[in-house]
């Protein structure tokens, strides 16, 4: 977050997965046109999420979800609660692009296969970004 502020940039948020099959279909059918990858690359701060990453976290962090208390062990359960938390979604892939501050700048974005569609989130989120 702080390189994207550093250098004026939103940032896109892509919570996928390792064993997530339609994550890689998005990558290859999607991120491969090069409009695509090009206001991604350029114009945007990456960061992936895993969800299912199994790499422990250095200590385990208590939340409460729904009334529920939770351990998260890992950054996969990190990640996968930030989205459910923060984006109410627990599917993958799912893009949320977001200013400086952490405030979305369009709807999120599932899976959708729909070049024109995807280029569209993209640019409307550097719009909004733009504007503020």
């Amino acid at each position: 977050m702080e390189y994207a502020r550093r250098n004026g940039k939103p940032v896109m948020l892509d919570f996928t997965g390792y064993g997530c099959v339609n994550c890689r279909k998005m990558e290859l059918a999607v991120w491969t046109d090069p409009t695509v990858s090009n206001l991604i690359q350029n114009d945007y701060v990456l960061i992936t999420l895993y969800v299912d990453n199994k790499t422990k976290l250095p200590e385990p962090i208590k939340v409460t979800e729904n009334g529920t208390e939770r351990t998260l062990r890992t950054l996969g359960d990190r990640w996968s609660y930030l989205q459910r938390v923060k984006f109410g979604a627990n599917a993958q892939p799912f893009y949320v692009l977001i200013d400086n501050e952490g405030k979305p700048l369009n709807k999120s974005y599932a899976y959708d296969e729909d070049i024109s569609k995807y280029v569209d989130f993209l640019r409307t989120g550097l719009d909004n970004y733009r504007k503020k």
